[in-house]
Parts: structure tokens; sequence; C-alpha cells
């Protein structure tokens, strides 16, 4: 099986949208990481948007969040495959209705918050598995 080449370096935006763009991605970044610790906050598409203003802002430091050990493995197997892994999936899943089921259950909010935590949670679920799935075949296990 042959590697995938690298991807393209997207062209860098002009030096007064730069820092637009830095200020957008260090935020995005921020974001993804909250979303790592708080349920109704998603992860993946602020990381993913993190990388799309840091590449073309300041690719060094895109190329610093692509290395990150937690993260960075799943920046790097969406800008390779334009994916997601299934086990991902499968415990993004399984830790978004442990987190929102509980908090519904053990909760006691009025009714309109635990609606809204429901349709949150129905709404990431659906992201999540719309997101195209990495065949197994081109998965390596690191």
């Amino acid at each position: 099986m042959s590697e995938s080449p690298d991807p393209v370096q997207p062209r860098l935006v002009s030096p007064w949208w730069r820092w637009v763009y830095v200020l957008l991605g260090m935020l995005m970044a921020g974001l993804g990481l909250a979303g790592a610790y708080l349920p109704v906050l998603p992860t993946t598409p602020f990381l993913l948007l993190a990388t799309y203003f840091l590449a073309r802002s300041w690719p060094e430091l895109n190329q610093r969040v692509h290395r990150l050990p937690v993260f960075g493995r799943y920046l790097r197997d969406w800008e390779e495959h334009r994916g997601v892994r299934l086990e991902v999936k499968i415990w993004a899943s399984l830790v978004a209705v442990a987190s929102g089921g509980g908090g519904l259950w053990l909760g006691n909010g009025a009714w309109w918050i635990q609606v809204l935590v429901f349709v949150l949670l129905l709404i990431g679920l659906v992201v999540v598995w719309s997101l195209p799935t990495i065949p197994r075949r081109h998965v390596i296990r690191k």
C-alpha cells in the first residue's frame, strides 16, 4: 500500500488578515480543547476550523497542533483521508450519551433545559455519524 502524498499547503492570507486568522485559529483551538472536557461542546468541528485558519496564517503553529499527542492523530486522519475512524465515532457516541444521558437523568433542571440538552445531544450524534468513516484498510495502527 502506498503512502498518501503530503497535502498541498494552502495559500497564506494577506498580512492584515493573517492576524485575524491567527486569533480565530487560537479561539477555535481553545474551544476544541474545552469541548474535550465539556459534554455538550463538540471538539472535532472546532479543531478542524482551527487547522483551517492556522494553515492559512501560521503554518508552523498548525503543524504543532497536528503533532499534539491526543488530537493530532485525528486531525491527520481527517487531512489524509477526509474521515473519522469507526472506533472514534463509537467512543464519541458513548461519551456523549453517558454524559448527556447522565446529566438528564441525575439533573433536576427545568423541562426546557432538559429538552435543550437532549436536542443538542441528538445533533451531536447526527454530526458524528454523518462524517465519512475511514475504511479499515486505510487505518494504520500507531
